[in-house]
């Protein structure tokens, strides 16, 4: 019995030794977790900085284009028909009879220039814009556009539809309003589709014109093509991405996928 108990005090101190590396491992590891988890939650914070910072860029780079979008739309559309108005009104003299069918003509030139006034406010509050889904908002900015009858717009949706977040919905409607800008200044189009296909969890966008096209690869290699840059810059802010293609006489299709919760 004597002669056994060198190998009892072995086996213990084999288990205490045992033991302490396990426990050694355990805090370590555990230390490791934590650190792992601190060092998690404060990129994520990081990330969530730099998106909120992004975000507030997008928007100011968005209330700028739309204060530049709207002096453009009343200059060219109702400050064409207000004029129009002024001079068929400043027909009318005093001594002679009056020309209904001119006044009438006035009239609605006025009103058709408050109509326009109404759906340009409608169109940039994004309060309007939140109160809707991007659908329901896009058609009105669609009804809005056709009216002036220079280009034909179709909206088609495939899957199922998802309510998203509200800061994403309104970056959506921003780029399909870009790309429509875009369509009507430069392309010469005569047809517009804005394509949503809803996926689990994704969203794809895709707004396909038959205009002149250009070369889309080294548009966006230069500075100059800002608008394009915002599109897919904005795509990237939702967390999605965006793809520009184009070629000189083939149109122009603009793609952009993003997810939602």
């Amino acid at each position: 019995m004597p002669a056994s108990n060198p190998q009892i005090v072995t086996t213990i101190l084999g288990a205490i030794i045992v033991l302490v590396f396990f426990g050694v491992l355990f805090l370590g590891m555990l230390r490791y977790y934590n650190y792992r988890r601190r060092q998690a939650a404060r990129e994520k914070r990081e990330m969530q900085a730099i998106f909120d910072q992004q975000l507030t860029q997008a928007r100011l780079e968005i209330q700028e284009q739309t204060f530049t979008y709207l002096a453009e739309e009343i200059h060219d559309n109702v400050g064409q028909l207000l004029s129009l108005a002024k001079i068929q009104l400043s027909s009318f003299k005093e001594e002679e009879t009056i020309d209904f069918p001119l006044l009438h003509e006035a009239r609605e030139n006025v009103g058709r220039s408050l109509q326009e006034l109404r759906d340009l406010a409608k169109g940039m509050h994004t309060g309007h814009i939140r109160a809707f889904n991007i659908r329901q908002a896009l058609d009105d900015e669609v009804q809005r556009i056709t009216r002036t009858g220079t280009i034909a717009i179709s909206v088609t949706s495939e899957g199922e539809e998802y309510r998203i977040k509200d800061d994403t919905q309104l970056i959506l409607f921003r780029i399909i309003q870009e790309c429509l800008q875009n369509c009507l200044k430069h392309a010469a189009a005569s047809n517009i589709n804005i394509g949503f296909t809803w996926f689990p969890g994704q969203l794809r966008i895709r707004v396909r014109d038959d205009g002149k096209g250009f070369d889309a690869d080294r548009t966006l290699a230069q500075p100059t093509g800002l608008g394009l840059h915002n599109i897919l810059n904005r795509a990237r802010l939702t967390g999605g991405s965006g793809v520009i293609q184009s070629r000189p006489g083939e149109g122009t299709v603009v793609t952009v996928q993003v997810p939602f919760e």
